[in-house]
């Protein structure tokens, strides 16, 4: 059964707990092995678009199945609640290139606003440790940090990579 088909019964929040985090552990030790069709969805959303794909792709699902506004909130919050419980392994997926790292789902993922994000980067940029600081004061261990500046790193290589990879730019 599609994970939508799961959503629809009583026990939606156990089987979305099971499909998010089955698909993490898959993704981690062996993402192209069989699984189940509900696992599968996620896992492929994951590796397709990240987070935000999860998202769209269960918005969409949930409109199309005409589930209840109700139920598509706690659907949402649980969703939310999920990333936010697997932080680390999601963390370490979008540094290891396995999720596509987006931006926002960077952000939801470390849970700041991009407002947030934007005003410590121009503190570390101007070489402060805001964001370190900040990221201490919300219980964040320095392992957590160290993957979170892993991830940064990774993002500002692709980057520059991006901007040199210009086809009109013969040099």
């Amino acid at each position: 059964m599609s994970l939508i088909e799961y959503l629809e019964r009583d026990n939606w929040r156990e089987v979305l707990r099971r499909s998010f985090e089955g698909a993490i552990t898959l993704l981690q030790t062996d993402r192209f092995r069989l699984t189940s069709s509900a696992i599968d969805d996620i896992r492929s959303w994951l590796t397709s678009g990240g987070l935000s794909r999860v998202q769209l792709r269960l918005d969409q699902q949930m409109d199309a199945a005409r589930l209840a506004v109700e139920r598509q909130r706690e659907i949402r919050d649980f969703l939310e609640q999920l990333v936010l419980e697997n932080q680390r392994p999601l963390l370490q997926l979008i540094a290891d290139g396995i999720i596509p790292f987006k931006r926002a789902d960077f952000l939801v993922t470390i849970g700041i606003s991009g407002a947030e994000f934007d005003a410590m980067w121009e503190q570390i940029s101007t070489g402060n440790n805001l964001f370190e600081n900040w990221m201490l004061a919300n219980g964040y261990s320095q392992d957590q940090i160290s993957q979170i500046y892993q991830i940064i790193d990774r993002w500002l290589v692709n980057i520059e990579s991006n901007l040199h990879t210009d086809s009109n730019n013969h040099n």
